[in-house]
């Protein structure tokens, strides 16, 4: 009774991931491999899934005729004190939005899965991440802040990102037209984790 648990990152980039999963495929069976991201055992990640599916209230509303956009927020007020040399190799992209971010995506806009089985929450993540059109440079705001170069773990040079904004479009039937937006930033102006829903005007309203 073996298991390996590997925590996030999970690799740098798709041919590091591939060669990491290759490694560990000739050692152990898929089954005895546990690919973790902590971030999801946060009690907001933890209750998404009864918000959305224990509440008969929001599934005729969570759809694009309701749903103007949707904004997930991750910004902390601090920077990177004392981990200077692990960011720099990856950047808030790697280490926040493309983990981190994209789990909540796939939690907010996945279908109902038929049960709690893990394996059918992962097929439906799977789905909505499918569904994502590939980002194009336009779509993506980079920044550095302020003072993230006196560090002396960072390079002088550095062009890492600390703060990152990016907008994309799920194209599934629910979702169409709704864009979903990340935001994610280190020393920022508070510490914050959120995920705004913003619902359509009404086409008219009595309260100008």
């Amino acid at each position: 009774w073996s298991r390996v648990v590997v925590e996030k990152p999970f690799g740098r980039d798709s041919e590091s991931s591939q060669e990491l999963t290759e490694t560990l495929a000739s050692v152990y069976d898929e089954g005895q491999i546990y690919r973790i991201d902590h971030y999801l055992g946060k009690e907001v990640i933890q209750n998404l899934l009864i918000l959305r599916f224990a509440n008969l209230i929001f599934e005729p509303i969570w759809y694009r005729n309701y749903i103007d956009r949707v904004t997930i927020t991750f910004s902390e007020d601090i920077g990177v004190e004392g981990r200077a040399g692990y960011f720099d190799s990856f950047g808030i992209i790697r280490d926040v939005i493309q983990n981190h971010l994209l789990q909540m995506v796939a939690l907010t806009a996945m279908e109902p899965p038929n049960t709690l089985n893990a394996y059918e929450i992962a097929q439906e993540k799977a789905k909505v991440l499918r569904a994502i059109e590939p980002l194009k440079a336009e779509d993506v705001v980079i920044g550095q802040y302020e003072g993230y170069l006196d560090d002396p773990e960072v390079p002088a040079e550095s062009t890492t990102e600390t703060f990152a904004r990016a907008t994309f479009q799920v194209r599934n039937a629910r979702w169409s037209g709704v864009p979903f937006e990340l935001v994610a930033g280190k020393a920022m102006s508070g510490r914050n984790t959120e995920i705004e829903i913003s619902f359509r005007y009404l086409p008219y309203s009595i309260f100008r």
